[in-house]
């Protein structure tokens, strides 16, 4: 079973793949997903080597954003119930969407925007209706709960339990001058007078101070050991979440 929630910041709207009362669902129809389950082709393409056989590879391979879309059925218990509902289906145009993936590999989460119009069909006498749902998500990754790993001895022992590399969190508590955070080759250098600080790896813009090095690094798959050296009092942590294609 696959139940879908589109979270917004004023609502949150629950979708099941099956029909537990049918005369009040708010469901998926069968095979209603597409976009989800699979992941977006590469970008890139290849180039013609000139008198030889095939081409050459792209020097990266990065993906498309993606495009998801749900076929689904709405139906109240009146007319006022499914014209309620149906004024909260339009009101997703122009806000943010937290797509929540509930499957048997647990709860996933992507974000994106409503592309097109849902076009309510409406039937039973008004007081149900379908609609398609044409959601752009960005970034074509889905990614789980976060966790938060805490500095010890100088290291920030984690784990990405996904398939495909998250850009990590950063914080500090606690007053700090000086922060480096390194993984193999790579690291970022920051300085300031912060008590609280924070830092995304996606854009590596701190909440305050300034970064003297950028070379900010995603937590690949599997267990990662993160170096760090901070003013001495400051409690470092490294929020990772899990992600997958």
């Amino acid at each position: 079973m696959t139940r879908i929630t589109l979270r917004t910041d004023i609502d949150s709207i629950p979708l099941r793949d099956d029909y537990t009362w049918k005369h009040h669902a708010w469901a998926i129809k069968k095979d209603g997903i597409k976009g989800l389950l699979g992941t977006p082709g590469m970008k890139e393409s290849t180039t013609s080597r000139p008198q030889q056989d095939g081409d050459y590879w792209p020097s990266r391979i990065t993906q498309k954003p993606r495009s998801a879309s749900l076929d689904c059925i709405i139906r109240g218990a009146s007319s006022v119930e499914a014209a309620a509902a149906r004024d909260r289906v339009n009101n997703l145009f122009g806000r943010e969407i937290t797509i929540i993936e509930e499957t048997a590999a647990g709860r996933r989460y992507l974000t994106g925007m409503l592309a097109s119009d849902p076009e309510p069909l409406m039937r039973w006498r008004e007081q149900g209706f379908e609609f398609g749902l044409v959601i752009t998500i960005p970034d074509p990754l889905k990614y789980g709960d976060p966790i938060v790993y805490t500095a010890s001895n100088g290291l920030i022992r984690c784990e990405n339990t996904g398939t495909a590399p998250t850009w990590p969190t950063l914080a500090v508590n606690g007053r700090c001058l000086a922060l480096t955070v390194s993984l193999a080759w790579q690291k970022v250098v920051w300085q300031g007078d912060a008590t609280s600080l924070a830092i995304d790896f996606r854009d590596v813009i701190p909440s305050s101070g300034k970064i003297t090095y950028d070379d900010a690094f995603p937590i690949p798959p599997g267990t990662s050991a993160v170096a760090v050296q901070a003013t001495a009092g400051a409690q470092v942590s490294l929020s990772v979440r899990p992600a997958w294609r």
